[in-house]
Order: C-alpha cells, then sequence, then structure tokens
C-alpha cells in the first residue's frame, strides 16, 4: 500500500512539473494563456544573461549577473533575490551616462552599454590532469568545477565573465595563470560554458564584483 502512494505521488508530481517547464525542461513561452512569458518568468529562474530583457521585480539567476556586473562598475548594490529598487536606480544611472533611453529596462541597448564599460583581458583554462588536486582556496579541483584562478585577488572574490554573448558568473578558487600576458585561467567546465574550449587563448570581458 505505501509502495502505490509513493508511486502515485511521484507520477502526480512528474505531470505538474511537466506542465509548467514542458517536455524539454525548458519555460513554456507561447501556446496559451498558462503559458506566457510572464508565467515562465515566475516559475523558471534559470534564464541566461541576455535571454530576455530584465526589469523591476524580475527574479534569476540572470538578475544576479546583472548585479555582479553593476557592482564592478560601482552602480550596484548586494543582490537581494531580485531586481529591486537600488537595482532601478542603478540602471537607470547607467542608462543616464550612457546616453540611452532611461527606462530601468535592462534591453539590447542597455546589455550592450553595460558590455562596453567591461574590462578585457587575456586568459586560459586548465583540468585535465588536475582532477582531484586541492586548489589553492582550500577546495578540491573536479570536472564540473565553475572557478577561475587569479594570481592575487581573495579566495572567492565574484567574477562575471562575457564572451560573444555568453555570460558567466564564478568565484576565485586557485591561484595562476603564471603565463606572461594573461589575467585568468578558468577551469575547464566554465571555459565550456563561455564556448572558449577550441579558441586557445581568448579575450573576455570581466566584470570583478568583490
Amino acid at each position: 500500500m505505501h509502495r502505490t502512494r509513493t508511486r502515485g505521488s511521484a507520477r502526480a508530481c512528474a505531470v505538474l512539473l511537466a506542465s509548467v517547464l514542458g517536455a524539454t525542461g525548458a519555460p513554456v513561452i507561447g501556446g496559451g494563456p498558462e503559458s506566457t512569458a510572464e508565467a515562465a518568468r515566475a516559475t523558471y529562474m534559470h534564464y541566461n544573461f541576455g535571454a530576455r530583457s530584465l526589469r523591476f521585480r524580475d527574479r534569476g539567476a540572470d538578475v544576479r549577473t546583472l548585479n555582479w556586473v553593476l557592482r564592478s562598475q560601482g552602480r550596484g548594490t548586494y543582490f537581494h533575490g531580485g531586481f529591486d529598487r537600488s537595482t532601478n536606480r542603478a540602471v537607470r544611472r547607467l542608462q543616464r551616462s550612457a546616453g540611452i533611453r532611461v527606462d530601468g529596462i535592462v534591453g539590447r541597448e542597455t546589455r550592450k552599454a553595460i558590455a562596453a564599460r567591461m574590462r578585457h583581458h587575456r586568459a586560459t583554462w586548465y583540468g585535465p590532469g588536475l582532477y582531484g588536486n586541492r586548489t589553492a582556496c582550500g577546495g578540491r579541483l573536479r570536472k564540473r568545477t565553475i572557478g577561475v584562478a587569479h594570481r592575487k585577488l581573495p579566495c572567492g572574490t565574484r567574477v562575471a565573465f562575457a564572451y560573444k554573448g555568453r555570460w558567466v558568473r564564478a568565484k576565485v578558487i586557485d591561484r595562476g595563470p603564471y603565463r606572461k600576458g594573461y589575467r585568468w585561467d578558468l577551469t575547464r567546465r566554465l571555459a565550456k560554458r563561455l564556448g572558449v574550449l577550441r579558441v586557445g587563448t581568448p579575450t573576455l570581458k570581466t566584470a570583478v564584483a568583490g
């Protein structure tokens, strides 16, 4: 009896989850009143930065990325879970200084203005042959580790990277690189997410949020 009820509960949960995310696990957008972009925004928080326009009261991983980049430019505040009033003010100040429409919405034009103010640094990546080793910051390097090495920044320093439309957040977990002219050493997992595994030594847009 107990086993049967457990299966039924699991099946019901699976049906409910499928109705929210769709068969692919992606947010369902379009196709009826229950599958609008607004409904997806309320239930699915893993948008990549740039996949949607951001505005007051939005929440999600992309809002956190926005906050990190704004902080790096002296415009943001600590992330409190969403696009709050302080984030709105910071976006408007940036729009005003960039000479673009001041509406507090982070769309394509505002993202371009944000990216234009990021620093450009060359990077390498590492991982194979080193998995299982301890990092300089005390963790253990794994295949799935998303992190970055820097020669001087404190362990745990938050950094956002952008490369050809891809944006990824990471923290300093190690020391390096020791190759002259390079500022960052990405873990392989981070490099893969940025799409630079086959680029060699890419030049990335970077934002140190502290």
